[in-house]
């Protein structure tokens, strides 16, 4: 085992985080399910500056929204399906548990 590196765990920082070309989410319980709806990204002199609508994913389980999600979107950044998969798992207990949901941010 010596030869297999053991690599501590560390949030990247806010400011390291690299947006995804692809788009965004934006993450809401409404009418007592977890709304997803996903932006494409609206560049402007090579910035995102906006999103336009693309789809709209509905569930109650995390699981089943991640499956669904990356089965419609498959180009996403691979840190980006991590932090949607953190997102819904949220706010499928917040759904549960019937408390306040807000999305966290990258």
């Amino acid at each position: 085992m010596d030869d297999i590196p053991c690599i501590q765990a560390k949030k990247t920082p806010p400011k390291d985080v690299q947006l995804d070309k692809e788009g965004f989410f934006v993450i809401e319980i409404v009418d007592k399910e977890v709304r997803v709806e996903y932006y494409s990204n609206i560049y402007k002199k090579g910035k995102i500056v906006s999103g336009k609508l693309k789809a709209i994913f509905v569930g109650t389980q995390a699981d089943a929204l991640c499956d669904t999600i990356a089965r419609h979107i498959p180009s996403l950044y691979p840190g980006h399906y991590l932090y949607l998969g953190r997102e819904l798992q949220r706010a499928e207990e917040a759904l549960m548990s019937g408390k306040k949901y807000v999305q966290d941010g990258c």
